[in-house]
C-alpha cells in the first residue's frame, strides 16, 4: 500500500511538469559478490545503491529558483528498502538556489564527504572495493538528516557547509568542504564534526590527468568518538583502457593511539561501458582490519552491471 501511494505521488509529480521541471531517475545495479570483512558467502549484492528519485526546478523570477530533490534507495535483488527506518535513504531535500548559492533542508551528503573525501576514491564508495572506512577514517558519515546546506560556486572554487540538529548529541555535527579544479588538477578539502565531545575528521585529497591516467591521493587525520588519534592515507588511479576504465587503489588507516593499523585495503577493478548508462564491472579487494574474525574473508570480488536511468 505505502508503495503504490509512492508511485502514485511520483506520477503526479511527473503531471506537473507544465508548472516545474520535474525529473524521474533512477539506477538498479546488481552483481554476484563475495564480500573481503565478512564470512564466506557468495550473494547477490547492490554494486553500488540502487534508487529511484525524482528532482524537479520552478523558475520563480529574478534569478530565484525553487527546488526539491527525493532519492530512495532499495534492494534490486529482492525489492526490499534498503534502510528499514529511513525511506528517502539517499536524499530528502527542499531549497531556493540563486546566483549566491543553493540553501537546502533537509537529508543531504554532506560536504566534507563531497569535496574532500569521496573524489579520491575510483569506485566513489561503490562495490566491494569501496575505500569508505578509509576516507571518513571510521569518524565521519556519508549524509545527515535534520540538516540546513549552503553549496556555491566562484569560479573554479565550489564549496559549501552543513550544520545539523545533533539528535541529543553533545554537540551540533557540522562540516566544511571546498573543492578546486583547473585543468588537469583537482585539490579537495574537507572537515567533518559528528557532534560527540571529542570527534573530529579532516581531509586533504587531490588529483592529477595525465592524460593516460589519473592518479589521486588522500590524507586524513582525526580524532574518534572515544578520542582516539586516527590517520589514513589512500593512493589511487584510474585509466580508460578500450571502452572502459581501469581501476587501482591502496590505503591504510592507523589508530595511533593503540599503534595498529585499523584498515588496509588493495583493490583493482575494470568497469566497461556498453553505453552511456549501462556499464559490466568486475573488482577485486584485499582487505586486514583490527580484530578480523578467523572465519571472516580478507578477499573479495564482484562481477555485476548497472544501468541509470
Amino acid at each position: 500500500m505505502k508503495n503504490s501511494i509512492i508511485a502514485g505521488a511520483a506520477l503526479a509529480l511527473m503531471s506537473a511538469s507544465s508548472m516545474a521541471q520535474v525529473t524521474l531517475y533512477g539506477r538498479v545495479d546488481l552483481s554476484i559478490a563475495q564480500q573481503a570483512d565478512n564470512v564466506k558467502d557468495i550473494e547477490m549484492r547492490n554494486g553500488s545503491g540502487s534508487r529511484l528519485g525524482v528532482r524537479g526546478v520552478e523558475d520563480l523570477g529574478g534569478g530565484l529558483s525553487a527546488l526539491f530533490e527525493l532519492q530512495h534507495r532499495f534492494n534490486a535483488n529482492n525489492g526490499t528498502q534498503t534502510n528499514s527506518t529511513i525511506f528517502w535513504e539517499g536524499r530528502s531535500v527542499v531549497g531556493l538556489s540563486s546566483g549566491f548559492g543553493t540553501v537546502v533542508l533537509g537529508r543531504e551528503e554532506n560536504p566534507a564527504y563531497t569535496y574532500g573525501q569521496i573524489p579520491a576514491d575510483p569506485w566513489g564508495g561503490d562495490t566491494v572495493a569501496s575505500n569508505g572506512s578509509i576516507v571518513n577514517g571510521r569518524i565521519g558519515s556519508t549524509r545527515y538528516s535534520n540538516s540546513v546546506n549552503y553549496k556555491g560556486q566562484l569560479g573554479d572554487l565550489r564549496f559549501g557547509a552543513q550544520m545539523t540538529e545533533g539528535n541529543g548529541l553533545p554537540n551540533r555535527p557540522y562540516s566544511l568542504g571546498a573543492s578546486y579544479g583547473a585543468g588537469a588538477l583537482t585539490v579537495g578539502l574537507g572537515y567533518e564534526n559528528p557532534g560527540n565531545k571529542d570527534d573530529d575528521w579532516l581531509t586533504l585529497s587531490g588529483g592529477y590527468d595525465f592524460g593516460a591516467f589519473k592518479l589521486l591521493g588522500l590524507i586524513g587525520n582525526g580524532t574518534n568518538a572515544n578520542g582516539e588519534k586516527h590517520q589514513a592515507w589512500l593512493l589511487s588511479a584510474t585509466a580508460p583502457v578500450g571502452a572502459g576504465e581501469l581501476r587501482f587503489s591502496y590505503g591504510e588507516l592507523k589508530n595511533k593511539d593503540l599503534d595498529l593499523i585499523a584498515d588496509k585495503q588493495l583493490a583493482l577493478g575494470y568497469h566497461y561501458m556498453l553505453s552511456k548508462r549501462t556499464t559490466l564491472y568486475a573488482d577485486v579487494v584485499n582487505e586486514s582490519r583490527d580484530a578480523l574474525p578467523s572465519n571472516f574473508e580478507t578477499t573479495g570480488w564482484d562481477f555485476g552491471v548497472r544501468h541509470n536511468f
